[in-house]
């Protein structure tokens, strides 16, 4: 039943816009329009990439609904408060082109090439250290909201268990020996 989603934390859209601990990089290739859920889908990734021809909007408030599964919680903190404002009172539709320019997006391709980029992301990021990978996602949903000091703070406090593993890994020695013999890195997520 629906409170008990809510009280669980798998609400919205499956999960997505609320899986706190998942340490693992999520990139959404949009073409076509991200409305509603689907801006708050897309926003709940980590790198975005879209269609010259896409349209964002959060359409619910005109229409009586809240949209809580992340366009309240992270439209505030992506745009300037007034461009947020807009579309989530007015239910405005912001343009790719627009997102780019705000930094909401990664970035915009021909409509037939989002796909391409979105695969090539994360061959790039398979490149590194998994456990670097995760860490990183780890430490920057823990740091979100603190400052830069409070953050420094955090990491060093030993709280955050996969980046402390990273810290001791074999493929964190791998990755300096192989910038110092300028050479790839053969990780293997030890």
């Amino acid at each position: 039943d629906f409170p008990t989603l809510y009280a669980s934390g798998r609400a919205g859209f499956a999960g997505l816009t609320e899986l706190w601990g998942l340490n693992k990089p999520v990139i959404a290739a949009v073409n076509g329009l991200a409305l509603g859920g689907g801006f708050e889908l897309v926003i709940a990734c980590d790198l975005i990439i879209c269609a010259e021809h896409v349209e964002f909007a959060l359409p619910e408030l005109p229409i009586g609904i809240v949209p809580d599964s992340g366009g309240i919680q992270r439209v505030p903190r992506r745009l300037p408060h007034n461009i947020a404002m807009e579309l989530l009172l007015l239910g405005r539709r912001m343009k790719a082109e627009e997102a780019l320019h705000y930094a909401l997006i990664n970035g915009m391709v021909p409509k037939d090439q989002p796909m391409t980029l979105a695969r090539e992301w994360p061959a790039t990021i398979a490149d590194g250290a998994p456990l670097t990978i995760q860490a990183l996602k780890e430490a920057l949903r823990e740091m979100d909201g603190h400052s830069i000091r409070d953050s420094f703070r955090l990491i060093r406090t030993g709280k955050l268990p996969t980046y402390e593993k990273s810290l001791l890994r074999e493929d964190a020695k791998e990755g300096v020996r192989a910038f110092a013999e300028k050479r790839k890195a053969n990780f293997q997520g030890r």
